[in-house]
This record gives structure tokens, C-alpha cells and sequence, in this order.
């Protein structure tokens, strides 16, 4: 995949919705960042996991722009439940489903972005990172650390050649109207071992 035109095809789109999209180091464990007004990924990443990286986040400034305070229930909830998990595990439970559904439908607008960008043939690869990323991102929150990624996605793609997981894809849902909002910074995480 020609990934620097994936990613200013992605770039030109994301910026018409009056959201900056940016390049920068940061620390190794953080791939990207975003605010609502802004999506800034890591230089330190191949341009792939950039590309995959910015679609993802609109997804997310979408759905806050769109409903503030259902995302923002959706957090308290997950924090709640992580808090009193020793006590009671079934809230967290509830709480990662949620997330989880949460996490598909940035992915469902990311998917509809690729789409709209011409970027159809990167689709199936965003898919596999995006569900290998979600079952990531929903272990962070169960355990409290992010896995470490090039190992936990390496087990993933054997996994999935061996058809013990699918990577299921997700419908291309469009993307609203919407105005972005600011939001706290949110930071994409991945898990880095001592050898990275």
C-alpha cells in the first residue's frame, strides 16, 4: 500500500471537518493523541499505523461531538466499575461491552472514511489492526496495563491464519454533520516491552 497517500488522502478529508491533524515525537508508548480539534500521531510509527491511527480517532471526535454526554457516561461508568472491580467484577463486565461497542463505532466511521478517501484497499488491513487494537485497548482497561503490542498483535495474526479469531469486519457507517468539540486529551496507548 502507497501509505504516505493513505495517509494525506485521510489528512485532506479529516482537516475539511476543521480538525488539525498533526505529526510529531512523542513518547514511544503513545501513538497518537486527540482533543476534538486536533489528531496528532507519533512520528516514530510507520505511516500504517498512522493512517490507521487518525481514521480511528475521527471516529472518536465524532462521536463526542455528536454526544457529549453519552460518551462521557460511558467513561464515568468504565472508571467506576474499574474502581470497585475487586468487589463486584460484573459492572466492569458491563462496562468493557459497552467500550467495546463504543470502539466498533469509531471503527465503523473510520471504515465509511477509508471508503469516502479511495482508500477501499487498505480496509481489510485496518480491520485486522482495529480489532487486534480493541481487544488491546479493552485489556488495558480489565488489567489496568496496555499488553505489549508487537507481541500481543504478532499472537493475534496467528490467531487469525489459523482461524482461532476472525477479523470481523465492520459496516462503513457515514459520518454526520457535526461541529468538533473540545474534549480532555485522549491518548492512544500501546503496550511497549523493554526490547522496542
Amino acid at each position: 500500500m502507497p501509505w504516505s497517500t493513505v495517509y494525506e488522502r485521510l489528512k485532506l478529508r479529516i482537516e475539511s471537518f476543521g480538525i488539525a491533524v498533526i505529526g510529531k515525537r512523542l513518547p514511544l508508548e503513545t501513538t497518537g493523541i486527540f482533543d476534538g480539534l486536533s489528531i496528532t500521531t507519533n512520528t516514530a510509527y510507520d505511516q500504517e499505523t498512522r493512517c490507521y491511527n487518525i481514521a480511528h480517532s475521527l471516529g472518536h471526535i465524532v462521536q463526542w461531538s455528536v454526544d457529549y454526554s453519552r460518551c462521557q457516561a460511558l467513561y464515568d461508568q468504565l472508571h467506576a466499575a474499574k474502581t470497585n472491580k475487586m468487589a463486584d467484577p460484573e459492572p466492569l463486565r458491563r462496562a468493557l461491552e459497552g467500550f467495546r461497542r463504543y470502539e466498533e463505532e469509531a471503527s465503523q466511521y473510520a471504515t465509511w472514511l477509508l471508503t469516502v478517501t479511495g482508500n477501499t484497499a487498505a480496509i481489510p488491513t485496518f480491520i485486522n489492526f482495529s480489532r487486534a487494537d480493541i481487544e488491546a485497548i479493552v485489556a488495558f482497561h480489565r488489567d489496568g496495563a496496555a499488553p505489549v503490542w508487537h507481541t500481543f498483535f504478532a499472537e493475534w495474526n496467528a490467531k487469525v491464519a489459523q482461524k482461532e479469531l476472525a477479523a470481523l469486519p465492520f459496516g462503513a457507517k457515514p459520518i454526520p454533520r457535526f461541529t468538533p468539540v473540545q474534549i480532555a486529551a485522549q491518548e492512544v496507548i500501546q503496550g511497549v516491552g523493554e526490547d522496542s
